[in-house]
């Protein structure tokens, strides 16, 4: 396995960047499904469907998949041409599907699969990021959220860790998190308190520490320094986190971090408690 990966131009380990959380967690979770882990989802070709309306680039990936346990059973240009793929209804499918050209209607494709095959796995592939389209894409279902410029080693651990159940949508997407708080911050007076401990609401069943624990989240703050800015420990902090993903039914902190922008009030940075 090669030491770096270039998943959405993160750097590499040891910069100085926010990134570097996003970073580390896929790192931790590629390294988790190999080769041990992935032998459960090998043992058995995986039915993969393949929409990619560029005719070369569609061939490109065939190619690759072909190598492996994603070979597409199925690669064409648009749902259209696929028709009636025998069952797609209720057999484990993973579709890769690309969501530049049409995004609004492949969320809602998504959303239908999903729909009436809940074990289905979707996979979107785009040309560049948009907060707004990533956050539909999210509740629509999707598994991932990849750029077509990745790597085609990048691509195959990415499938795995969706067949494990995880969900990959790439770090940059917390950078755009962040600028949608800034620019919200700066269209609104600030409130009169700056104890986050006021201004940060509860929402779903959260409670106030959980919730300003969720914009640290989305700051792709780590807990051993979410544990600084409360003055507690990284054992409390994971105990947090944990609850956190429970209550609001998130896989990891990346679904946290996106759930969080679309229901939680825009806010300023979260101080020392």
């Amino acid at each position: 396995m090669r030491n770096t990966y270039d998943l959405d131009s993160l750097p590499h380990p040891g910069a100085s960047s926010a990134k570097d959380v996003a970073y580390s967690r896929y790192m931790e979770l590629a390294r988790s499904v190999e080769p041990s882990a992935t032998d459960s989802v090998a043992a058995r070709p995986i039915k993969t469907l393949l929409i990619e309306p560029n005719a070369l680039l569609r061939e490109g990936l065939r190619r690759i998949l072909a190598e492996t346990i994603y070979s597409p059973s199925v690669a064409v240009a648009s749902l259209e041409e696929m028709g009636t793929v025998a069952g797609i209804d209720n057999s484990a499918i993973i579709l890769i599907i690309d969501a530049s050209r049409d995004h609004d209607a492949t969320c809602r494709q998504t959303r239908m699969l999903k729909e009436g095959n809940p074990s289905a796995k979707v996979v979107m592939l785009i040309e560049e990021y948009d907060l707004q389209q990533v956050v539909t894409a999210f509740q629509a279902g999707a598994d991932a959220y990849l750029k077509k410029s990745i790597s085609h080693e990048v691509l195959v651990k990415s499938l795995d860790l969706v067949m494990l159940g995880e969900a990959i949508f790439p770090g940059a997407i917390l950078d755009l998190l962040r600028e949608r708080d800034l620019q919200a911050d700066r269209a609104k007076p600030a409130p009169a308190s700056e104890d986050c401990h006021e201004t940060s609401l509860p929402v779903k069943g959260l409670s106030v520490r959980e919730t300003v624990i969720l914009r640290c989240l989305m700051d792709g703050d780590s807990n051993k320094i979410i544990a600084r800015k409360f003055d507690i420990t990284e054992a409390t902090v994971k105990v947090h986190v944990k609850a956190i993903l429970r209550k609001i039914q998130a896989k990891n902190r990346t679904q946290a971090a996106i759930w969080a922008a679309s229901h939680l009030p825009s806010n300023q940075s979260t101080p020392n408690s």
